[in-house]
């Protein structure tokens, strides 16, 4: 494993002091630093630099912080800040010192259905805030999942999840432990993607144990295509609840607000939840909430559970559970006939015996209850197809801006909560994404899918792209000087078209001859930045501008004056000797000669320092033009 960036005591940008390294994951190295400027603990996530070197992760990293840093929910953990320092790209979020999810069911325990309940509602409180905003968190986890110091839960990580997947080397069982179906077929996350993970971890810190299981990840990602999840007693009321929201198809899944409303209306109070750190004990008061309210002036005593807010602690080593649909024996005994026969939940029919019925009659049963199969199925086959669904033609978006869907002065989620009004009334639903485009006004609809005027049922799912404006990017620094070999690759990665036309060549005073000396856009216009895919020309430098000498002959004779203006020919240099030479000696040699040089051979490249020049070329001696460029074979 390559060495941490920085080490302890380290100063980053002169005022985050770096305390301890807390982890390495897949996309960020996590530190523990102090904040010198608000004294206050805080957590330092580092771009890994095997991502660091490609500039599309960079550039999403830069905007994803930039986006986090805007959000403030209060089961949210907050991004502070974000910066660059010797290459490496930051960000500084809250410092959370409770542990995670993950902690606590590393350790065994499992959590009550009400507070399973409460877990998910509070985090699908923030996830249904997340999107709204327009963001995804996509690796949704327990290790997510953090906990601050009086053990409320934090969603964490939504600048990082997803940077950088397209670089992963492997896929790990732990890395595919929550993700969607739609996933694992290689689909991008969405944010029912994210309803989907948070169903699998309420399932896991219920139960005790993950609902799909596999020897590799291949095995794990295949079971849950098209799978239901698994029903066990434990779960109780949330069993329902936690199938909507873990349907294969995401169109019929719950999203986030509709799921944490219904795991909100099974538990009693607003409290919020609150889990010990692993190890830590119960306080009485602090842990204690209200029962529910009461329907009668009877005192009913409150449970352990009631009173503590404990949760269950259960080992998920060896644990099978129930078979599906069973119920503990003495779960169907809960009352008594006043002949002092037992009778369970089922009804008044329990205590028919159905062998002592005459055998017409349990022929008519046995047909009716056929029937009633056949009619069920039947039914739920063709509401599957669709045949209860009504068809109405899609409607038009495209080319229709955003603004368009309030009477309001424009804003992006005003014009989005009213066009999803406006398809919903149709019978439809929609979905938002974003591109940039350089023909299109940022807000205005650019394409739509399924397309205008096709037939779909109601219910279908309509996604609409919106123009996010002209993605403008900056160019890399150091062009200047540079060939346009060396220049060309840099821009491309950036997707700009590159030119360097054999008759754009400027005088330059400073770059030396055949080399950038200037970047402009298809105006003619000097540029940092440009729009993506536009056309971006390097223009190459032919040395100084020749310099002019002036000539004045008098001729006696007639008394006139002739002058005469000759173009004298650029000044010329010899090539200086710098053969055996270190780079100190080499580079005072060239300064005096007004001549540039580069190095190749075995001491170029990262190394720092070369001690030794080898061979020159053109060789000592040769005239050139001042501000040429020698090269020069050096070795370490």
């Amino acid at each position: 494993m390559p060495p941490p960036t920085f080490a302890n005591g380290h100063l980053l940008v002169n005022r985050y002091r770096i305390q301890e390294l807390l982890g390495i994951g897949d996309t960020a190295e996590v530190y523990r630093a102090d904040d010198q400027s608000l004294q206050r603990s805080v957590v330092v996530k580092v771009l890994l630099p095997r991502l660091a070197g490609h500039e599309d992760v960079r550039r999403a990293f830069r905007e994803r912080i930039i986006k986090a840093a805007t959000l403030s929910h209060s089961h949210l953990a907050r991004v502070f800040d974000g910066g660059q320092e010797s290459g490496s790209i930051f960000m500084i979020c809250e410092y959370l010192s409770g542990g995670s999810l993950e902690d606590v069911l590393s350790s065994g325990r499992t959590l009550s259905v009400d507070d399973g309940a409460r877990l998910g509602r509070d985090v699908g409180s923030a996830l249904a805030y997340v999107h709204e905003n327009g963001m995804v968190h996509g690796a949704l986890s327990p290790s997510k999942l953090l906990l601050d110091e009086e053990g409320r839960v934090r969603l964490s990580d939504i600048a990082l999840a997803g940077i950088g997947d397209e670089y992963r080397e492997r896929v790990t069982l732990d890395g595919v432990r929550f993700l969607s179906p739609e996933q694992a077929i290689g689909d991008p996350a969405n944010a029912r993607s994210d309803v989907y993970a948070l169903a699998l971890i309420l399932y896991e810190a219920v139960v005790g144990i993950t609902p799909f299981d596999g020897v590799t990840p291949e095995a794990v990602l295949r079971a849950r295509i098209n799978a239901t999840l698994p029903m066990r007693p434990e779960l109780g009321t949330l069993d329902m609840i936690l199938a909507q929201a873990a349907v294969s198809n995401p169109l019929q899944r719950l999203d986030a607000e509709q799921f944490a409303s219904r795991l909100g209306a099974v538990v009693s109070d607003f409290a919020p939840l609150v889990i010990l750190p692993v190890g830590g004990e119960v306080p009485l008061l602090s842990r204690y909430r209200p029962s529910e309210p009461r329907n009668s002036v009877g005192f009913r005593p409150p449970s352990p559970d009631q009173i503590t807010g404990a949760t269950a602690v259960v080992s998920s080593i060896g644990r099978t559970g129930a078979p599906r649909h069973a119920r503990p024996a003495d779960e169907w005994v809960t009352t008594s006939s006043p002949a002092g026969r037992s009778r369970g939940v089922r009804g008044e029919f329990d205590d028919l015996d159905y062998a002592r019925l005459p055998r017409s009659r349990r022929l008519v049963f046995l047909v009716a209850a056929v029937i009633l199969l056949v009619l069920a199925i039947g039914g739920g086959i063709a509401w599957k197809i669709g045949l209860f669904s009504q068809e109405n033609s899609v409607p038009n978006f495209v080319g229709v801006n955003l603004s368009e869907y309030q009477n309001a002065s424009f804003t992006s989620n005003a014009g989005i909560v009213s066009l999803r009004s406006t398809v919903k009334s149709d019978g439809f639903l929609v979905t938002i994404k974003y591109a940039f485009s350089a023909s299109a006004k940022s807000g205005t609809i650019i394409s739509q899918s399924p397309a205008y005027n096709t037939e779909a049922k109601s219910g279908q799912l309509i996604t609409v792209t919106v123009s996010d404006g002209v993605h403008t990017v900056r160019l890399p620094a150091h062009l200047i000087g540079e060939t346009c070999n060396e220049a060309r690759p840099k821009l491309l990665r950036l997707h700009f078209v590159v030119t360097c036309p054999a008759n754009r060549m400027i005088t330059s005073s400073t770059t030396p001859v055949d080399r950038i000396a200037r970047v402009v856009n298809s105006a003619g216009h000097a540029i940092t930045a440009a729009a993506v895919h536009s056309t971006v020309i390097l223009e190459r430098s032919t040395g100084p501008v020749a310099s002019t000498t002036t000539t004045t002959t008098t001729v006696a004779t007639s008394g006139t004056t002739t002058t005469t203006t000759t173009i004298a020919s650029q000044n010329l240099v010899a090539v200086p000797n710098v053969v055996g030479m270190n780079e100190a000696q080499t580079k005072a040699a060239m300064t005096a000669a007004v001549l540039y040089y580069n190095s190749t051979g075995p001491g170029s490249g990262n190394t720092p320092t070369w001690t030794k020049v080898l061979s020159e070329s053109p060789v000592a001696g040769t005239m050139v033009k001042k501000l040429s460029s020698v090269t020069l074979t050096v070795t370490k």
